[in-house]
């Protein structure tokens, strides 16, 4: 899936989180450990585990103890309000 032919998270628009903060649970571990060290236009394939991921519950389409692959584009880094970086990536 891609956000960029509008299948992905926000139906086609960048996805965008703040970096170290996975255990809010809004977004994946595995893409939050693996756009560490990315400069921006730098682009990636993330291959998150499923114990970094959905683990044995999967989510929608996405089966239990799936490993998902991701796409990743580092469109911006943007500073948040709250004085951590949010990475806007999309993938």
């Amino acid at each position: 899936m891609t956000s960029r032919q509008g299948l992905g998270v926000t139906g086609g628009t960048p996805y965008g989180f703040d970096v170290g903060n996975s255990e809010r649970g809004n977004v994946l571990k595995g893409l939050d450990l693996g756009v560490e060290g990315m400069k921006v236009g730098g682009q990636r394939l993330v291959i998150v585990p499923p114990e970094l991921a959905y683990g044995k519950k999967g989510v929608q389409e996405i089966p239990p103890n799936a490993t998902i692959e991701l796409d990743v584009e580092l469109l911006s880094i943007k500073q948040s309000p709250f004085g951590s970086p949010v990475k806007i990536v999309e993938g």
